[in-house]
């Protein structure tokens, strides 16, 4: 390698980074991160999922997880409630607050999507195909 902008590792994390930021700016009127927005839909998307089976699905370790889902407790977006199955086991689901805040913040995500694509032009969805391929690396 010539350049460090050669670089896979530097190319992505100077995406992430752009992609982040501009996460930042759409949710901050909401008051949450790109993070939290992330929980809060994956507990949407799911029956009422464990911290770790959402953990899992987002890539986020066992103590962050557990410091975003309090953080969205505190905001009264998010609660845990006992599985009366196992009571060992804590189940996430969105507060009424979640419920209605919810559908904003996506509209904004959706916004983001939609300009990044028209950036990206045609080659969009070549784009997001490779992202998720560089994404089940570290799985094989």
């Amino acid at each position: 390698m010539e350049h460090i902008r050669d670089c896979i590792s530097f190319q992505a994390s100077a995406a992430a980074k752009t992609i982040a930021r501009l996460s930042r700016a759409r949710l901050s009127p909401f008051g949450v991160t790109p993070i939290q927005f992330a929980v809060l839909q994956a507990v949407s998307e799911a029956d009422r999922p464990t911290a770790a089976e959402v953990g899992a699905a987002l890539m986020i370790d066992s103590a962050t997880i557990v410091g975003v889902i309090d953080r969205l407790e505190g905001l009264n977006l998010l609660m845990r409630e006992a599985d009366p199955a196992d009571r060992r086991l804590y189940r996430l689901l969105l507060t009424s607050h979640g419920v209605k805040s919810l559908p904003a913040m996506q509209a904004g995500m959706d916004e983001l999507n939609d300009e990044i694509d028209a950036e990206l032009s045609q080659s969009a969805p070549s784009v997001r195909k490779s992202l998720q391929t560089l994404a089940a690396l570290q799985t094989k």
